[in-house]
């Protein structure tokens, strides 16, 4: 758990190498111990940290073992965003299949979450929000708010994108675990002022400039990912104007 929670604080802050590097130290010996359940917790970190760093190929690569070691519905969550962000359409919307015939409302959001997901990265914009929203009214969680803000902003629905992650930052609390059973994932946060630039950037609005600094400052000693790359991009295309 200690090498969970240093590797999380690594992701926070967009360290992405040393991160990976804790994680993949820390599935080796998971897997000796034979304890499956924080081998498959490991995994799905590390799938989402190379989707991060933007090695896709390697993002799921980890997604599928933490899949072949557990089915427990976050894993299977988590692994069907990778493959969204991936590209693997077919493989995320067959776990958002299973997840959705589940009898519990946790992994039925889940699902739905998935499925809008997937419409999202098809272009279909309106139908992808009506997911999220129904999977947020299954399950209020962080995550399907952080994802339904995404929408918005990909639909050009500012005003709706900016009151999403507001609550999201409002709740940043969440963020040390996601699921409510221990495992960090404070990693998973800082995006959200990211977003929220891009939103802001959308209306307009001044303040485009102060949530891409926010977001830079987390993670102003990290690697460099696709992100940060895009939010200095932006930072300095606003500084022009």
């Amino acid at each position: 758990m200690g090498a969970t929670g240093l590797a999380d604080l690594d992701l926070y802050e967009g360290r992405f190498g040393e991160a990976i590097r804790i994680l993949e130290q820390g599935t080796a010996a998971d897997l000796a111990a034979k304890s499956s359940d924080s081998a498959a917790d490991k995994f799905a970190a590390l799938a989402y940290t190379r989707l991060l760093q933007g090695k896709t190929r390697e993002a799921l690569t980890a997604a599928e073992k933490a899949l072949n070691i557990s089915q427990a519905a976050k894993i299977r969550f988590l692994a069907a965003r990778v493959f969204v962000e991936a590209g693997e359409l077919p493989k995320a919307q067959k776990l958002a299949a299973g997840l959705a015939s589940d009898i519990l409302p946790e992994p039925q959001a889940y699902g739905k979450i998935i499925e809008g997901y997937a419409l999202l990265k098809r272009g279909d914009r309106g139908e992808a929000i009506k997911r999220f929203v129904e999977g947020n009214h299954l399950l209020d969680s962080w995550i399907g708010h952080f994802d339904l803000g995404r929408a918005y902003v990909e639909a050009g629905a500012f005003a709706e994108a900016t009151s999403e992650f507001d609550r999201c930052v409002s709740r940043r609390g969440e963020t040390l675990a996601l699921f409510l059973d221990e495992v960090p994932t404070s990693g998973y946060f800082p995006p959200v002022y990211y977003y929220r630039g891009r939103a802001e950037e959308g209306l307009g609005s001044a303040a485009a400039a102060d949530f891409y600094k926010k977001f830079l400052s987390i993670q102003v000693k990290g690697d460099g990912g696709a992100l940060v790359q895009d939010a200095k991009k932006r930072l300095a295309g606003l500084r022009t104007k």
